[in-house]
């Protein structure tokens, strides 16, 4: 069911999920998507969580920029496969795989030298900062190749690391 509704999504737009047209699209009415799902907010959580379970959560390696790095570029790779599910990325971390993957961030973040208080400040902030880095990549516009956008990614995580570095150095 979740598939289906993040099917949806990519066919027609985040809009599009409703209960209704889910029912529709399982063929049941939907009524009976309730002993599934509480509502619509149970619904998009799981939507949420079944894209975290797309990301590649990387097992520590004791090199944390590169661990940040891989779960940038994995987060890139899901926003760009469902781009019309980016606002899920929003949603609270409420579920299994979007849980293991807040532990993770937090544990990289905390390798590298951050205190407990100040990794939770910069999970929240990590993430709205790749969300702007692949938005334009998103959105119709005007067309630049995959090596250039690739670059462009690249180019901008490393004004993060940068970002981090000096913060590190503050601390």
């Amino acid at each position: 069911m979740l598939g289906t509704g993040l099917a949806l999504a990519d066919e027609a737009g985040f809009a599009a999920v409703t209960l209704r047209r889910l029912g529709d699209r399982l063929g049941v009415t939907p009524m009976a998507l309730y002993r599934h799902v509480a509502g619509k907010d149970d619904l998009l959580d799981g939507m949420a969580d079944l894209l975290y379970a797309e990301l590649d959560v990387p097992e520590p390696t004791g090199d944390w920029w590169e661990e940040l790095a891989a779960l940038a570029r994995s987060t890139r790779r899901v926003l760009l496969a469902h781009p019309a599910a980016a606002p899920l990325f929003s949603r609270p971390l409420s579920g299994p795989n979007s849980l293991r993957l807040g532990d993770a961030l937090l544990g990289i973040l905390q390798r590298a030298g951050f205190y407990p208080a100040e990794a939770e400040e910069l999970h929240e902030q990590l993430s709205g900062m790749v969300f702007a880095l692949v938005a334009p990549e998103l959105h119709p516009g005007p067309h630049r190749g995959r090596r250039a956008r690739d670059a462009a990614f690249e180019r901008g995580i490393e004004l993060l690391h940068a970002g981090l570095l000096a913060r590190l150095g503050r601390t």
